[in-house]
């Protein structure tokens, strides 16, 4: 999946009790960025953390804290109702068309 990819949108789950998962999930993909000869630390990346709408969502400087110490952009989204979804894919098209115009 993440073959020539030029770009990653990282989804996390917002509730606290997903902690451990969000991180497993963000080894998972440095490790399959790696494989794949991507730089984990230079691909372009954007977060989004989903389900705000719920009541155990954690204060979003927790998983910002946890998950993006780079301090790629970051948006909140509920996705049922597609809310920080569009502004997301706008932010990785943007940091991608960026990436390539260097490389020209």
């Amino acid at each position: 999946v993440l073959r020539g990819a030029d770009g990653v949108v990282f989804v996390a789950d917002s509730q606290s009790t997903m902690r451990e998962s969000n991180l497993d999930s963000l080894e998972n993909l440095k490790t399959n960025l790696r494989l794949n000869r991507i730089d984990p630390e230079k691909v372009a990346l954007v977060f989004q953390y989903n389900k705000r709408d719920l009541p155990n969502a954690a204060p979003i400087a927790q998983p910002q804290g946890l998950l993006n110490p780079r301090g790629v952009p970051h948006f909140e989204a509920v996705a049922p109702n597609g809310a920080g979804v569009y502004e997301t894919l706008k932010a990785i098209a943007r940091l991608i068309l960026t990436e390539l115009k260097k490389g020209t």
